[in-house]
């Protein structure tokens, strides 16, 4: 398609406001919005009244969601503020305050002078009465005016109403009251305590945290609050009663305190949950009335007088009696005085006695009783003196004892004494170490002269009678104690040893018992039986026959090994003998061979003739080599030689 030349075209300024005109069409509206929003967010006059208008619901939202989050949030500012303001404009808070104060100062006042002229009259009123009388006697013996003791005695209150409320929240936890008590709405009334309460704190005892409002007086009426951590107590009292009472309501809510701590942090307003506490609550609804009147005429003149005189009589008799408890006090202290002059170690070099306490002054050897404990006993506090001692070495007996025991720290089982001479005496049991450093450094004591310690027994030596006694050794045996440590050593029954081994003694002080140098007695005796079987020769004249002296020797030979081999039974050793045919070497190599053999089976065939108990047997025979022949008579014999049984080494050396 041909476009014609000589059409015009739109400038370009022309598209440009076609454009604008349709951006503003299609986004005027949201544009105007945001501007409108931008010059509102910019403006603190609009934002100031959109907050306005949506702080109070905000507030109630706060307040019924969480009460005590709000109100520890604005406690800080609201205070600043107040303060702020009242020392901006203090005028400004009198002029508030007049209406309130001013009745309040005029009702106190009053009230004060009412109490005031009762007073007065309640004290001429019992002057001259017989009680009037008891009561100004106890007023002389207690200090406190008449007018004051006549109030006490004749007063009349009554607590009609108690309330106990939860501390920071205010809520009211339990509400009792007299019978005749008006009914009224005790949630408003908590409300009020708490609001005078905390404004009390927060304007009036600001700078004192620990400060509370603790009277009201309203009327004929006095409201006394008692403070506690998680609650406080408040009660409406008819009358004026007495500061006691204050006392006994405290202990009160600190049993509430003690006995329902948990109910009292988890209160949330029921009142079933606080139905434990009306017990303690009920002791507080206390009536006292006053007693009867007591008018009439005034007593004699005479019975004044007789008054008089007897107080005069107790004056004087209190005063009698203050003197003599005062020189019996001043006895006393005398007599206490020379005892502690007398004591070892303490030097006194001045003394007194000044407004019934006594001023001590002197020397005192550290290592002897302190005059602090020799005072306390004989019944003195330390409020009763002041003492200025000063510390130095005493030479009396008992320092001297005392520095000794410091220096050679003897144990317990040993007993120093020290004669006027200067001898000191050991006796008991102590270990050889301490025995000869005692003997050392004694006489390096100052007062000790001379050291004896004849009665000291060593311990070993305790010991070892000790273990004497108890083991019972055979003859033969030697106990010797070392340093805690026991060796035995000697010759024993066999029995006798296995019984020490398998139970060792125990003893105090006892460590241990060495029995490696004991030997079984059997053992030595058997020993001693076959170094006899051993020496022992049958010689022969010539050829294999035994005459009478050979058979006499082999029977003395047969009670030898008889009683070898039973205590070789007893020692569990195999004992064993061989018996051992000898000649001369005449004659050739065979016929000694024979002639050996066959005088060693003479003899063993006379030994087991015997009857006695042999162990086994064995034959030998050496022949002499015929190159060797000798005409000696020795070598025509038959010896012994005894295998298997364990010797000592002592024997063995001393055998052939």
């Amino acid at each position: 398609m041909a476009i014609d030349e000589q059409t015009p075209r739109p400038a370009a300024n022309d598209e440009q406001t076609a454009l604008t005109t349709l951006k503003s069409l299609l986004l005027g509206p949201e544009r105007s919005v945001l501007e409108r929003l931008q010059t509102e967010a910019q403006d603190p006059g609009v934002q100031s009244g959109r907050v306005a208008d949506v702080l109070p619901d905000a507030l109630r939202t706060a307040n019924a969601a969480s009460p005590r989050a709000l109100s520890q949030a604005l406690e800080q500012p609201v205070s600043e503020c107040i303060e702020n303001s009242v020392q901006r404009n203090p005028g400004f808070f009198a002029d508030i305050l007049y209406p309130v104060m001013g009745p309040a100062i005029r009702r106190s006042i009053a009230q004060a002078m009412k109490g005031l002229v009762q007073q007065i009259n309640q004290a001429l009123e019992y002057s001259l009465t017989l009680k009037g009388l008891r009561w100004r006697l106890e007023a002389a013996r207690s200090g406190v005016p008449f007018a004051e003791i006549v109030l006490r005695r004749t007063l009349r209150y009554r607590v009609e109403e108690a309330f106990l409320i939860q501390t920071g929240s205010g809520l009211l936890i339990q509400h009792l009251g007299q019978e005749t008590t008006p009914a009224r709405d005790t949630d408003a009334v908590s409300a009020m305590l708490t609001a005078i309460r905390d404004f009390a704190g927060d304007t009036i005892d600001r700078d004192d945290p620990e400060s509370h409002l603790e009277t009201v007086d309203v009327g004929d009426h006095t409201l006394w609050l008692i403070h506690g951590p998680k609650a406080y107590l408040a009660c409406a009292i008819r009358g004026v009663p007495p500061e006691g009472l204050r006392d006994e309501l405290a202990a009160v809510l600190e049993k509430i305190h003690g006995r329902h701590a948990i109910l009292l942090d988890t209160f949330d307003g029921d009142a079933a949950q606080a139905a434990p506490v009306v017990p303690l609550l009920e002791s507080c609804l206390r009536t006292e009335a006053a007693e009867p009147s007591g008018r009439g005429f005034p007593w004699p003149l005479f019975l004044i007088l007789f008054t008089l005189t007897a107080l005069l009589a107790w004056w004087l008799y209190g005063v009698w009696q203050a003197d003599v408890q005062a020189q019996a006090e001043t006895t006393q202290q005398r007599a206490a005085v020379a005892q502690l002059a007398a004591a070892p170690g303490v030097v006194l070099t001045d003394w007194r006695i000044d407004a019934g306490r006594l001023y001590l002054r002197g020397l005192h050897d550290p290592l002897t009783p302190t005059p602090q404990q020799l005072l306390a006993e004989l019944g003195y506090s330390a409020d009763d003196y002041r003492l200025d001692f000063r510390p130095f070495q005493a030479s009396d007996a008992v320092a001297a004892i005392a520095r000794t025991r410091r220096r050679l720290a003897p144990p317990d089982t040993i007993e120093l004494t020290l004669d006027d001479d200067g001898t000191l005496s050991a006796s008991g049991t102590a270990t050889a170490a301490w025995m000869a450093r005692a003997a050392l450094l004694a006489t390096t004591v100052p007062g000790v002269e001379r050291y004896i310690d004849d009665q000291v027994e060593s311990v070993d030596r305790v010991i070892e009678r000790r273990l004497r006694d108890l083991l019972r050794p055979p003859e033969g045996v030697d106990i010797e104690v070392r340093d805690g440590r026991a060796e035995v050593r000697g010759l024993a029954p066999q029995a006798w040893i296995a019984r020490l081994n398998s139970a060792q003694p125990t003893l105090d002080g006892l460590e241990a018992v060495q029995t490696d140098g004991l030997q079984p007695l059997e053992a030595h005796r058997l020993s001693e039986l076959v170094d006899r079987i051993e020496r022992s020769r049958i010689g022969f004249v010539a050829g294999i026959d035994l005459d009478t002296p050979q058979r006499a020797q082999i029977e003395a030979l047969a009670r030898l090994l008889g009683e070898a081999h039973q205590l070789a039974l007893a020692l569990r050793q195999s004992m064993q003998l061989q018996i051992i045919g000898r000649t001369d070497g005449t004659g050739t190599w065979e016929q000694n061979l024979f002639v050996a053999r066959e005088r060693a089976e003479r003899v063993a065939e006379g030994l087991r003739a015997s009857g006695h108990s042999l162990p086994p047997l064995q034959v030998l025979a050496i022949a002499r080599p015929p190159q060797d022949a000798s005409s000696d008579a020795e070598l025509r014999r038959t010896e012994f030689r005894v295998i298997g049984v364990a010797r000592p080494a002592a024997a063995a050396r001393a055998g052939p």
